[in-house]
């Protein structure tokens, strides 16, 4: 029994240690190879399907390169994401044949992840020079 409950506790410890540190997969929209990491239910994946969820476009990569790591899998395709655009999300859906192992989403963003803001160059704050004081 103690065994089993060792084994619970390293599982779910590295589950969420997994859902602290990588909470979503964020890519850039460039031309260069970009690779992730993930943890779907199954080790057999057929193919991948990336949903544009603004434009409802589906984009399929059949047979990817997957490396197995410890837990999880990384994605090694040597691809570029030419269908990504700047400030969108997209829906990742794996399939190991007709069954869903795997669902995450994805977000497209050319900024960097610690200084990341959704409206960057949208509201701009204006400086004014009213001096007027209200009382309640």
């Amino acid at each position: 029994m103690a065994i089993a409950a060792l084994f619970y506790f390293k599982t779910i410890s590295t589950f969420i240690y997994y859902l602290i540190k990588n909470r979503m997969i964020v890519l850039k929209d460039s031309t260069y190879s970009q690779n992730f990491k993930f943890m779907p239910r199954s080790c057999n994946i057929t193919s991948m399907v990336f949903k544009d969820e603004l434009a409802n476009v589906e984009h399929e990569i059949e047979n990817p390169v997957l490396v197995t790591e410890k837990y999880w899998m990384q994605f090694q395709e040597d691809l570029t994401f030419e269908f990504l655009i700047d400030g969108r999300t997209y829906n990742l859906t794996c399939f190991d044949g007709a069954n869903v192992v795997y669902r995450d989403k994805i977000m497209c963003t050319n900024q960097s992840i610690s200084t990341y803001t959704i409206n960057q160059g949208v509201y701009v704050a204006h400086a004014t020079s009213n001096e007027f004081i209200i009382y309640d």
